[in-house]
């Protein structure tokens, strides 16, 4: 019988988590945190080592969907036995390795569905960046502005020009299938299961 899953992810793939589960790609159970959490790693961290701590005596196995978020996050792997998607970022397990090496090639500021809304406020709320410094930084560390576009919520153009706008970068919509995350969750599940002892029945 197939361990149930509980699958603890940024709320950054909310969307793309929710519609694998509808396709019926996964199973099991989906938990979130707020992305916003990414802009404060230790509060991050204290979230996720709770929710850790709260489903550590579960049947079945957890998977953690982050990327290298946290500075402890692989102690946390090894320390609650649980698996994760093997991914710098969720860009990164949106696209592929090979797509993302390319992009990062390219200096892309890659942008996902979830923060496309919310750039403004992490930009000038979080990041401290006015116009001007955006501009000057962005235009010296990037090249181009990518939405990475997967299809499951539509894309946000008024907001893409106003940030593209004020950071001085160029516009490019991708469209990205959910393959190369789905390979990543499959991979990172059955890692997981692997870690559970197997039960003897009675």
């Amino acid at each position: 019988m197939k361990a149930h899953t509980v699958w603890l992810c940024c709320g950054v793939i909310r969307a793309e988590m929710e519609e694998l589960q509808r396709r019926g790609c996964i199973d099991g159970e989906l938990l979130f945190l707020d992305s916003m959490l990414h802009m404060n790693p230790p509060q991050l961290e204290a979230k996720l080592t709770a929710a850790l701590e709260q489903k550590k005596d579960d049947p079945g196995c957890l998977v953690l969907v982050y990327g290298d978020c946290s500075s402890r996050m692989l102690d946390l792997v090894r320390n609650y036995h649980v698996g994760r998607v093997a991914v710098i970022n969720c860009a990164q397990l949106l696209l592929g390795r090979e797509r993302y090496r390319q992009l990062m090639h390219e200096e892309a500021f890659l942008v996902l569905p979830e923060w496309a809304r919310r750039w403004e406020h992490i930009m000038k709320n979080e990041l401290g960046l006015d116009k001007s410094v955006a501009h000057d930084l962005m235009g010296e560390n990037r090249g181009v502005l990518v939405y990475l576009d997967t299809g499951l919520v539509p894309v946000p153009e008024q907001h893409l020009q106003e940030f593209s706008s004020y950071t001085g970068l160029p516009l490019r919509i991708e469209s990205v299938s959910l393959d190369s995350m789905l390979e990543s969750l499959l991979a990172a599940q059955s890692e997981a299961c692997s870690h559970k002892p197997h039960e003897e029945s009675t």
